[in-house]
């Protein structure tokens, strides 16, 4: 089939980014042609290179601005569409990867998480970047009426794809439709080497890139409440996250914290060795849709402190049989919640983590991705025939 997908932009390289590389590049081994709708021009070098995904070949690509858009990121995504209305008629099949609603809707939507969820349920609100300011509010505001407006329309038809029953659960209260659930593709092959080493030191590790949402600064104060124990901060800081990893540096300093080692920009391998040594993993991201971090520490061989508003607990952590799960997002309860992790970690039932972790793996996204786009194209070609 020749199949358009929609993608707002893969110069970010991100894990949606991640999932729409998977996705094209499995539709090209099936033998598909794949053109692809974004709304800047792609560096595919840098893309392939900073992600880690080879293209069989660089699909053609038809784009609305050939510089990197900057500002405005939200509103940015719904103009894919008009990549749809252009290419409609010579496609056999639309995919939409960034998951927003759309004026000419797409038959298969990856709908990651819808944004205005955390506008219309409660539960998730303060954790809504958004409502930060006045300002912040007056810029999500019209894309929330928008949205709102356009999910009825756009997604009746369509089939929805998410990355976690936890994000399938919010689509169906804020969409209202149900949504196939298929794990993003996850490597663990390097991090399951490490799943039955024992030989680690009672130590905490966190891994996120160093930026207010993610609460790397949140991992310093336990670190402190915690001083019998090694902690270690670990993430990327790059443009603005490079002035927030400085101030974590300066609160550690401030707190007099000894038991912490603050870890920016450290190749894999390194990261890998950390884990290796580690015991326990928490991660400070609630509402976080699915979590690879958690993944990839729950693969080598770590206890995830997680919490229970989150992809992390419902999915990868099963709600409790492969990690520890924090209600309140405080440091005291997430204390406690650390503590409980070293007492599960000397009892902790690897036996059947390989099973569980297969769920994960690129294999697996690849044959619920492609099911389903089988399942379409033999629906098409049985409405040419009739």
């Amino acid at each position: 089939m020749r199949i358009l997908v929609i993608h707002h932009s893969f110069n970010s390289c991100g894990g949606g980014e991640r999932v729409a590389l998977h996705l094209i590049r499995l539709l090209q081994e099936d033998g598909h042609e794949v053109l692809v709708g974004t709304t800047e021009r792609t560096d595919w070098y840098y893309v392939q290179h900073v992600v880690g995904i080879k293209l069989k070949k660089i699909p053609k690509e038809y784009y609305i601005s050939p510089v990197r858009l900057r500002a405005f990121g939200i509103y940015q995504r719904p103009l894919t569409a008009l990549h749809i209305a252009r290419l409609r008629d010579k496609v056999d099949l639309v995919i939409n990867t960034h998951g927003d609603a759309t004026l000419i809707p797409a038959d298969i939507v990856y709908l990651h998480f819808p944004v205005v969820a955390y506008f219309k349920l409660s539960c998730l609100r303060p954790y809504f970047k958004y409502s930060k300011s006045p300002l912040w509010y007056l810029y999500f505001r019209p894309y929330y009426e928008v949205q709102t407006r356009l999910f009825h329309r756009c997604f009746r038809d369509s089939i929805l794809i998410t990355n976690s029953s936890f994000s399938r659960t919010v689509i169906r209260k804020v969409v209202g439709k149900d949504s196939i659930v298929i794990y993003p593709p996850t490597e663990l092959k390097d991090y399951i080497r490490n799943l039955y080493n024992n030989d680690r030191e009672d130590s905490v590790i966190y891994i996120a890139r160093f930026s207010p949402e993610k609460n790397n600064h949140i991992f310093i104060h336990l670190a402190k409440e915690l001083p019998e124990y090694q902690f270690y901060l670990v993430g990327s800081a790059h443009g603005r996250g490079v002035e927030y990893y400085n101030y974590c540096r300066r609160l550690a300093d401030k707190l007099n914290v000894k038991n912490l080692k603050i870890m920016a920009n450290v190749p894999h391998e390194t990261k890998l060795k950390l884990l290796a040594s580690c015991k326990v993993y928490v991660h400070l991201f609630p509402t976080e849709h699915f979590g690879i971090a958690p993944l990839e520490a729950l693969a080598s061989g770590l206890v995830p402190v997680v919490p229970v508003l989150s992809g992390a607990w419902t999915d990868i952590c099963k709600f409790g049989k492969y990690g520890v799960g924090y209600l309140r997002f405080n440091v005291k309860e997430i204390a406690e919640k650390t503590q409980e992790a070293f007492d599960r970690w000397r009892r902790h039932d690897r036996e059947n983590l390989l099973t569980h972790l297969s769920k994960f793996t690129p294999e697996s996204f690849y044959r619920g991705i492609r099911t389903v786009v089988n399942i379409l194209a033999s629906e098409r070609r049985k409405g040419k025939l009739d």
